[in-house]
């Protein structure tokens, strides 16, 4: 072989290898945001679950603290202008 030749097999081997350490840091960052985005999610639903759970116990302690007897009153009713003549 060339001496030349070995100089570019040598520096295309280091270009390679840095290449490869480069994809392996930049692989790991995006990896490292994934998984990041991905625990995000996890918090979120775990709060949104933890507070709709607060409110289904809430809502159940309320229904059984309320009276079986509970019904809606509907009535009509007339609305009196009490204005002085003055007004």
């Amino acid at each position: 072989m060339l001496p030349l030749e070995l100089i570019i097999r040598a520096v295309s081997i280091v270009f390679g290898l840095g290449m490869f350490v480069l994809a392996i840091i930049l692989g790991g960052f995006v990896f490292i945001a994934f998984a990041g985005l991905i625990l995000l999610v996890v918090i979120v639903f775990y709060i949104r679950s933890f507070f709709y759970k607060k409110k289904s116990v809430f809502n159940s302690e309320k229904k059984n603290k309320s009276n079986s007897n509970d019904t809606i009153i509907d009535a009509e009713y007339t609305v009196i202008d009490n204005k002085d003549s003055d007004d």
